[in-house]
C-alpha cells in the first residue's frame, strides 16, 4: 500500500471504474434478497398471499391474514427490472457527485460493500439515497435560494417517500407529513429573520445538531410509548433489551458503517470542531437534517433487533449477528454528509472528501481496506437454496406445500419459494411451522391436504409416511446442512 500513490486522481478514476463494475457484477451474481422477494410477493391489495411476516401465532403461518404492507411500484418488476433500476438511480447518484463535488467521494460511494450488497439484492437502500439526498437540497437551498416556500413543500413530500418505502405510511401520510415538514421549515427560516437575536442559536450548526438528535430521540420514544407501530412499540414493551440494544445500534450503525465504512472517520473531530466555530444558518439546518436522521436510523434499527428478537425467540444479542446489516440503512446520508463538509470547508477550510488535504493518505487506505469486502459482496452475492428446492417439488395449480425450518427469518425464507413456483399464476399456496411446533402432527389434521413439505436444514427428525424426493446442500453463508423435499407416500 505504501507504493500507491494516492495524490494520483487517475488512480481515483480507476477505483470509480472497478466500483461502477462490481455493482454491475452483483446484479448478475446475487439472487435478490429476503426482503425483495416479500415485496414482490405482495398482491394489488397490499396482503401478503400466504400470510402475514409476523404471524399472530407464534410458530405458525396463516394464509388468511395477510397483513397490510405498502411497497414501492417498481416491485411489481420482473427481477431484472429491479436491479436495472437500482443500478441505473445508482448512476445518477455517482453523476451527482461527480458534479457537484468531486472524483474522490464518487470513488468512495461506488465501493461502499453497503451499496453493492443492497443494489444485487434490490433493496430499496438506493432509492432512499435518492430521496434523502434530494429532500436534502430542497429543504437547504443548496442549489437555488429561489422559491424557498415551494422548495419545502417538494422536500417534505420527497423526504416522506422515505417512510413510505419503509411501509411506514401510505400515499395519505405521505402529504401530510410533506404538508407538515414544508411548514415547519418554513417556520424555522420565518423565525430566524424576523427575531434574530432570540433564535442566534439556530445559526450554530453544533448547537442545532445536538438539538435534532434530541427532538428525535424523544419522539422516537413517544412514538413507541404511544404503540405508533409494532416495531417501535417494543421500546415500550421490553425497554431494558432496547436500551442494550441501543449501545449496540450506535456501533453497527455509527462506527461500522459510517466512520469506516462510509470513510468518515478521518474527517470527525475537524468537522465537529468547525461546527461548533461558525454561525450559518444553512450549515446549521444540513447538520440537524444530518444528524437528527441518523439519530432516527440508530433508534430504528435498535426497535428492529429488539422487536424480531422477541417475535422469533431468538438468543440475545445473537440476533445483532443475524440482522448486522440493518446498518447499511445509513448509507442514504453520504452525500448530504459530503456537501455538508463542502460548504463547512468554504467557511473554515475544513478537509472534506474532495479536499482532503493532509487526510488524502488516511483517506485512501481505509478505502483500500474496505476494498476486498466491496470484491467480496460483488463476486459472492446472495444465494437461495429455495429456488433448487422449487424446481423439485412438482406442483400443480392450485396445490398447498408445508415449509419446516427454524423461527428467525422463516417467513420471509418462506417467500423466497414463491416467484420460482410461479405462485400467483399457479395459485398455488405456501404454509411455514417452526420447528418447535408440532408440525408433525399438523400434516395429518390442519394440513392434512399438504401433499409436500420442503425441510429446512434445521430439521433433523423426518415424520413416517413420506418419501424423501430430493436433496441438496444450503450454501455455507446460508447456515449450510442438507435440505429435502418430501412427498406424502
Amino acid at each position: 500500500m505504501d507504493r500507491l500513490n494516492f495524490a494520483d486522481k487517475r488512480l481515483w478514476k480507476g477505483l470509480l471504474v472497478l466500483g461502477i463494475l462490481l455493482n454491475v457484477i452483483v446484479c448478475f451474481t446475487s439472487d435478490l434478497g429476503l426482503d425483495t422477494q416479500v415485496k414482490m410477493a405482495v398482491d394489488d391489495d397490499g396482503a401478503l398471499p400466504w400470510g402475514d411476516l409476523r404471524p399472530d401465532t407464534i410458530g405458525q403461518s396463516n394464509p388468511d391474514d395477510g397483513g397490510q404492507r405498502t411497497v414501492l411500484p417498481l416491485y411489481g418488476l420482473p427481477e431484472a427490472g429491479i436491479k436495472a433500476a437500482a443500478l441505473i438511480t445508482f448512476f445518477g447518484l455517482i453523476a451527482c457527485l461527480l458534479r457537484w463535488t468531486g472524483i474522490y467521494s464518487a470513488a468512495i460511494l461506488s465501493l461502499s460493500p453497503a451499496f453493492i450488497f443492497s443494489i444485487g439484492r434490490g433493496y430499496e437502500e438506493v432509492y432512499l439515497a435518492a430521496f434523502c439526498t434530494l429532500s436534502f437540497v430542497l429543504f437547504t437551498g443548496i442549489v437555488s435560494t429561489k422559491n424557498r416556500v415551494p422548495q419545502n413543500l417538494l422536500g417534505g413530500l420527497t423526504f416522506m417517500l422515505m417512510p413510505y418505502a419503509k411501509g411506514f405510511v401510505e400515499l395519505d401520510g405521505v402529504l401530510i407529513g410533506g404538508i407538515l415538514l414544508a411548514f415547519i421549515a418554513t417556520l424555522w427560516s420565518v423565525i430566524q429573520t424576523r427575531i434574530p437575536e432570540q433564535t442566534q442559536w439556530m445559526a450554530k450548526p453544533q448547537n442545532v445538531a445536538i438539538a435534532a438528535c434530541s427532538f428525535v430521540s424523544a419522539s422516537m420514544v413517544i412514538l413507541g410509548l404511544i404503540d405508533y407501530n409494532s416495531t417501535l412499540g417494543i421500546i415500550g414493551d421490553n425497554p431494558v433489551r432496547y436500551v442494550t440494544a441501543l449501545a449496540f445500534s450506535v456501533l453497527d450503525v455509527v462506527i461500522l458503517f459510517v466512520l469506516f465504512g462510509m470513510v468518515a472517520w478521518p474527517f470527525v473531530r475537524s468537522t465537529w470542531s468547525a461546527m461548533g466555530e461558525i454561525e450559518d444558518s444553512d450549515i446549521a439546518i444540513m447538520s440537524g437534517f444530518i444528524f437528527g436522521m441518523m439519530t432516527a436510523i440508530v433508534c430504528y434499527v435498535a426497535a428492529l433487533w429488539t422487536f424480531e428478537a422477541s417475535i422469533w425467540g431468538a438468543e440475545w444479542p445473537g440476533i445483532v449477528w443475524t440482522m448486522g446489516n440493518n446498518g447499511r440503512y445509513v448509507t442514504m446520508l453520504f452525500i448530504p454528509l459530503v456537501l455538508l463538509l463542502k460548504h463547512l470547508s468554504i467557511h473554515t477550510g475544513v478537509a472534506t472528501y474532495d479536499s482532503p488535504n493532509s487526510q488524502l493518505k488516511v483517506m485512501g487506505l481505509t478505502l483500500m481496506l474496505l476494498l476486498p469486502l466491496s470484491v467480496l459482496a460483488s463476486v459472492h452475492g446472495q444465494t437461495m437454496w429455495t429456488d433448487e428446492a422449487a424446481e423439485t417439488m412438482n406442483l400443480t395449480e392450485g396445490e398447498h406445500f408445508l415449509f419446516v425450518s427454524e423461527d428467525t427469518l422463516a417467513m420471509h425464507w418462506l417467500y423466497t419459494f414463491y416467484a420460482p413456483l410461479d405462485a400467483r399464476e399457479q395459485q398455488i399456496t405456501g404454509h411455514w411451522r417452526s420447528i418447535n411446533s408440532d408440525w408433525v402432527s399438523d400434516l395429518n389434521t390442519s394440513l392434512a391436504h399438504v401433499n409436500v413439505f420442503v425441510a429446512s436444514p434445521d430439521v433433523t427428525t423426518l415424520p413416517d409416511g413420506w418419501t424423501v424426493s430430493s436433496t441438496g446442500e444450503a450454501d455455507l453463508l446460508n447456515g449450510g446442512g442438507e435440505w429435502r423435499v418430501l412427498t406424502r407416500t
